[in-house]
């Protein structure tokens, strides 16, 4: 009954309120516009407009028209738009923790990408989490999946030389030419025990004899693979009292300030806790135990350009940790 160039006429009769400019703008000749419309008069048994009226009054017919141009047309020019844009493909990043040193500040940098789907991930182990972060383009990353589920050490080193692993947050770094490690920023392993506890009243630090008779409040991991006993205890052949292995940092600063136990956390950590509670942080050592946090990747990767606009995201979230605590 009608097409589209029908359509666009009316919308041009509507825009100039006459036949000789509608013609201009549609580039015809106007016999060849005032053919087209009686053509659809024809085809309709009814006018469109009247005729010798100034600007166009259009019919009743001529309105119910309109009124379809007025809503088809733009919506036909957005479909052309978006089938002549190029095609946007979706790439997954694949992110991965294995430092419990970087889950608590990380989530931000998560959070900033995609609020609402954050909400549900928690420091359920604060080690060997990750997550899945899809780009539609580069501008415009959205989080689609996340995990937090505590892994088992096992795990953790698979997770380490998992290739499907885009960036990997780690305080170790190997020598191994296939990788890239950008440096995220320094930390100080620190003790944290209650108030109440004074430790050791001449020095604001604690040597490794000091936890021969402390119980020590660690992640559920083997002691060779925690900080506190590689850096620090085992090279001076000392073992705790006691070891009790807590799954979640914040009930472990719980515990400490409930006079259950003595912890070693990153500094940023007990720094935001001791200002609002009842911790005092003691130097691991008259001269500290500090470590380096780095973002891995592949040399190879395909991502590199993407993973090269996310990791100064998470150096300044780094280094906001201690502007808060300042």
């Amino acid at each position: 009954m009608f097409e589209i160039k029908h359509l666009k006429t009316m919308a041009a009769l509507a825009d100039t309120g006459n036949l000789r400019k509608a013609a201009d703008k549609l580039f015809s000749s106007q016999s060849a516009l005032s053919h087209q419309i009686k053509d659809l008069e024809s085809r309709l048994s009814s006018p469109l407009f009247i005729r010798n009226s100034s600007p166009i009054e259009f019919t009743e017919t001529g309105k119910v028209l309109l009124a379809l141009a007025t809503d088809i047309l733009p919506k036909i020019e957005q479909t052309k738009q978006q089938l002549k844009a190029p095609s946007k493909q979706k790439q997954s990043l694949r992110l991965a923790v294995a430092c419990h040193a970087c889950f608590q500040w990380l989530l931000p940098v998560i959070n900033n990408f995609s609020p609402s789907n954050t909400n549900n991930i928690t420091d359920d182990s604060a080690y060997n989490n990750s997550y899945n972060i899809e780009f539609i383009d580069e501008n415009f990353p959205r989080i689609t999946t996340q995990s937090s589920t505590k892994m088992s050490s096992s795990i953790s080193h698979q997770q380490e030389n998992d290739q499907s692993v885009d960036i990997l947050f780690t305080d170790e770094r190997h020598n191994d030419d296939t990788f890239v490690y950008h440096e995220i920023g320094q930390f100080e392993v620190v003790a944290v025990s209650s108030k109440q506890q004074q430790l050791n009243p001449q020095h604001s630090y604690l040597n490794a004899q000091d936890f021969q008779q402390l119980t020590l409040l660690t992640y559920p991991l083997p002691i060779t693979e925690l900080d506190i006993f590689k850096l620090f205890l085992t090279p001076a052949k000392v073992t705790p009292a006691k070891v009790k292995q807590v799954n979640n940092s914040h009930i472990m600063l719980q515990m400490v300030a409930a006079n259950m136990g003595v912890a070693t956390l990153p500094d940023w950590l007990v720094s935001s806790q001791a200002q609002q509670s009842l911790l005092q942080g003691y130097r691991l050592g008259e001269h500290g135990v500090f470590k380096t946090l780095y973002a891995r990747y592949q040399v190879n990767n395909s991502q590199v350009t993407i993973i090269e606009q996310l990791i100064p995201q998470a150096m300044q979230a780094f280094a906001q940790l201690y502007a808060n605590n300042e």
